[in-house]
């Protein structure tokens, strides 16, 4: 009888297993950053994307989303590949290599008084609000290493919209604001002034203390 009841557990266990929900993971990586490879070097100097600072509250494995009346929701079956400040920080080398042509020191190793620009990020807020819009809130720094130029502190709010429903609609929406900062960080990494556009909205930029 023991084992009868033994052999009835573990199927109901096993049928359980068998039941849960498959688990999908994610990048903020977007298809042009998979696809295209090492871009052509052509700036003179490299860029240091360094780890990206985020709140405890959205640095989860899992994705962490709105809804309309403002809770959140863990979406435990809906994962990162890796952490959030990885896939933040990857993707933002990614797109900054695209917009300048340099390469990251995590690709190329700089020798002594190589020209580097330093990038540091810290993101206030990573919203994604079911189908409405992705908003990501970062303060970024621009520092040059080994050559001229003035480094700037800034802050910027992305804002996607997300006219479809779903998860692969907010990543989309995601991917598409960290390469908008990108945009903005860029700018000021070639002298320009990092204005705002239709998705972001720059709250201010201050020069860097040498």
């Amino acid at each position: 009888m023991r084992s009868v009841l033994s052999l009835l557990t573990l199927t109901t266990a096993l049928a359980g297993c068998g039941s849960s929900p498959p688990v999908h993971y994610y990048t903020l990586q977007g298809p042009t950053a998979q696809t295209a490879g090492a871009p052509a070097s052509s700036a003179n100097f490299l860029i240091e994307v360094q780890p990206v600072s985020i709140t405890t509250q959205a640095d989860q494995p899992q994705l962490m989303v709105r809804t309309g009346d403002g809770s959140v929701s863990a979406l435990y079956s809906e994962r990162w590949s890796s952490p959030l400040g990885d896939e933040l920080r990857g993707a933002l080398s990614d797109a900054l290599k695209r917009e300048l042509g340099a390469l990251d020191v995590q690709v190329v190793k700089p020798g002594p008084g190589a020209p580097v620009w330093r990038v540091q990020t810290d993101v206030q807020r990573f919203d994604m609000v079911s189908g409405s819009m992705a908003q990501l809130d970062a303060t970024w720094r621009v520092r040059p290493v080994n050559l001229k130029g003035t480094g700037l502190l800034c802050r910027s709010v992305v804002t996607e919209p997300v006219s479809e429903s779903g998860v692969p609609a907010l990543i989309a929406a995601q991917q598409r604001a960290v390469v908008s900062l990108a945009g903005v960080m860029a700018s000021a990494i070639r002298g320009q002034n990092p204005a705002g556009s239709s998705s972001v909205q720059m709250l201010g930029c201050s020069p860097l203390k040498e």
